[in-house]
């Protein structure tokens, strides 16, 4: 039997018994199109810690940081961002609204688990776009206990899932509605 058809077999049956990550899993074996880089929790880390490192730098001498190489976009719906976003990210419709003014610099994606991150990058790419796809998404970074912040930048431990089968670590709480 035909390797695409197996692997298309195994991911649908996956899908229906409802395993949560088996969209966003099996989704990036039969997607079409670009190829995404995967970006990992450790060197998404990095980069936001580069990059707050500059701003610091600048800040303390009194000149304009650099803008960074990347940007950061929580592609999740309105209802999802206005719970938490990863500390330095803006909204997909913040990065459409301003797409210009991020010309040039890679956009890194997430979501949830990495479904919608990784249509939102491929969509992209195929716009000419550098991206690469947080597949941890959000729940990958709680999951590392790092921190998440309202879209005003204020700290908080709520993480909105959008459905309870997903599990969130101790010390946050989840939100579904």
């Amino acid at each position: 039997m035909n390797r695409y058809l197996w692997i298309g077999l195994i991911s649908v049956t996956a899908m229906n018994d409802g395993a949560p990550n088996a969209k966003a899993q099996f989704g990036n074996l039969l997607r079409r199109g670009p190829k995404i880089e995967i970006i990992t929790t450790t060197e998404l880390t990095s980069l936001l810690d580069q990059q707050r490192q500059i701003e610091k730098t600048a800040s303390e001498t009194g000149q304009q940081p650099k803008p960074a190489k990347f940007v950061l976009v929580d592609v999740r719906g309105d209802a999802e961002t206005e719970v938490s976003i990863i500390p330095g990210a803006i909204t997909k419709s913040q990065y459409e609204k301003h797409r210009s003014k991020y010309q040039g610099r890679t956009v890194i994606a997430y979501c949830t688990f990495g479904g919608r991150s990784g249509k939102y990058a491929t969509q992209l790419a195929k716009a000419g776009v550098q991206v690469k796809n947080y597949e941890a998404s959000i729940l990958g970074w709680v999951k590392n206990d790092l921190p998440v912040v309202t879209p005003q930048g204020k700290p908080t431990n709520r993480v909105h899932t959008y459905s309870d089968q997903y599990d969130v670590p101790s010390g946050y709480q989840q939100v579904t509605d």
